[in-house]
């Protein structure tokens, strides 16, 4: 609880005296003797949007991973002053969506969500509230395994909110949306935005998604 309430009083903060909730510093990550990520820093303020825009190998999703530790790499990165390691519930401060969602094939829709719900401390009732903005309130009870790519990515975007997270990171967001889901998923972004929500998103092309970005970088591939 007491680091819940220090999460909000500091977003409340950084959203006053512009301060940036995310910052990264020097990122680098090499495969052998090739740099796929070399030398980036960012600085990313409350109720802002920012893209990795580039073709596939650019190496946008792996800066991604470097940011949230999931890969190893040289740098820093820090949400709102902390590595994210060091905060009790990583999943109330950034909310990932990295490919659809990891979960058993056999569990059904609804049962993932309200076990991920659990874990961060969110009631049954976000669950339905995140499952009917993403129009997946009908498929709360298929199997995640019989989802299509376009079910999977709304899946992970309701599973990011859950936390109700002043961070988003997105790859590739509207990857297998057809136009009415995309603006669905969209618009329940653009709800969180509203109240101070920061979002990271990369992208072959801008998606319709970029109409509201506020910066982005474009990305090639290392020679």
């Amino acid at each position: 609880m007491a680091d819940a309430l220090a999460l909000v009083k500091m977003v409340s903060a950084a959203r006053t005296d512009r301060e940036p909730l995310v910052q990264a510093t020097d990122l680098r990550r090499t495969y052998g003797d090739k740099a796929v990520v070399d030398g980036v820093s960012l600085s990313l303020a409350a109720g802002t949007v920012s893209g990795f825009l580039g073709a596939n190998g650019a190496g946008k999703t792996t800066v991604i991973r470097v940011m949230l530790g999931l890969i190893r790499g040289e740098g820093r990165t820090t949400y709102l002053g902390r590595p994210l390691a060091e905060w009790r519930s990583p999943a109330t401060v950034v909310g990932a969506v990295l490919g659809g969602v990891a979960g058993h094939p056999k569990r059904r829709v609804g049962a993932h969500l309200r076990m991920v719900a659990a874990g961060v401390g969110a009631p049954d009732s976000r669950v339905d509230e995140l499952l009917d903005k993403v129009g997946l309130t009908a498929a709360a009870g298929a199997r995640l395994g019989g989802l299509s790519l376009g079910m999977a990515q709304r899946l992970g975007i309701a599973q990011a909110l859950l936390g109700d997270p002043p961070v988003l990171i997105l790859d590739e967001p509207a990857n297998g949306l057809d136009p009415h889901p995309s603006d669905g998923c969209a618009t329940c972004c653009a709800s969180s935005r509203r109240r101070g929500a920061l979002f990271l998103f990369q992208a072959i092309c801008s998606p319709r998604w970029s109409t509201w970005r506020t910066a982005s970088w474009c990305c090639r591939a290392a020679k």
